[in-house]
């Protein structure tokens, strides 16, 4: 299974500041962040040939998985 810079850098960051929201993430930055995953469109429009990935940041420590659907 093939990781994403994004997936990598969402397991790594210190993302504390951002509990219980959501984040959009591209390569290594964290361009938005807000309480819906509406932010998701905002970002689409904002950056429309990057492909972002949009996590919900837990409120405590999480076992964190990636699936990958067939």
């Amino acid at each position: 299974m093939a990781k994403s810079k994004e997936f990598d850098f969402y397991v790594k960051a210190d993302l504390s500041k951002y509990e219980g929201k959501y984040v959009v993430i591209i390569d290594d930055k964290i361009v938005a962040s807000g309480d819906t995953a509406r932010i998701w469109e905002e970002v689409k429009k904002k950056f429309p040939n990057k492909k972002p990935m949009l996590a919900k940041v837990p409120k405590e420590e999480a076992l964190i998985l990636k699936l990958r659907w067939r």
